[in-house]
């Protein structure tokens, strides 16, 4: 599986101003906001990914400058035909 066969995408918000935005990402990436207001606290991402080779899809929640992984083993048809 190459990383551009996972899509992500989500939204982040800093709470102590309320800034927020969104963006859309490949997988093994790591995500930043470009956000810096100067004030104390996390900015967080509500986010999810999509594995456009199956469908499968989940979400996750991390804060800015994290690495982000699907981590998806997608099963392959003929695997699961023989089983």
């Amino acid at each position: 599986m190459s990383s551009a066969d996972v899509v992500w995408g989500g939204q982040w918000e800093h709470p102590a101003c309320g800034a927020s935005g969104e963006d859309m990402w490949e997988d093994e990436t790591t995500v930043h906001s470009g956000h810096d207001c100067g004030r104390d606290g996390a900015v967080a991402w509500s986010a999810e990914w999509r594995w456009h080779g199956c469908g499968d899809e989940c979400d996750d929640q991390f804060e800015d400058d994290s690495p982000v992984y699907a981590d998806h083993e997608c099963e392959d048809e003929d695997e699961e035909v023989a089983a």
